[in-house]
């Protein structure tokens, strides 16, 4: 079974895509599995992003315990 990790406050995430793109979200929840970052968006949307095609994300402020929430 996955790893999943959950927040419930504000969060900037920045995502480098595999084809250069730099994109970021603010976000209110956030779930973090082996290949896909899930994004409850500030506005109410949600927004699934496949790590497969993420080069590197970031999430901040950063999330310090028993994981960090950092590709």
């Amino acid at each position: 079974m996955a790893r999943r990790e959950e927040t419930d406050e504000d969060y900037v995430i920045e995502i480098r895509w595999t084809d250069g793109l730099f994109e970021s979200f603010n976000a209110r929840q956030i779930r973090v599995s082996e290949s896909l970052l899930w994004l409850r968006l500030r506005d109410g949307r949600n927004r699934n992003i496949p790590l497969q095609n993420v080069r590197w994300y970031s999430i901040y402020p950063e999330i310090h315990g028993e994981a960090k929430l950092e590709g």
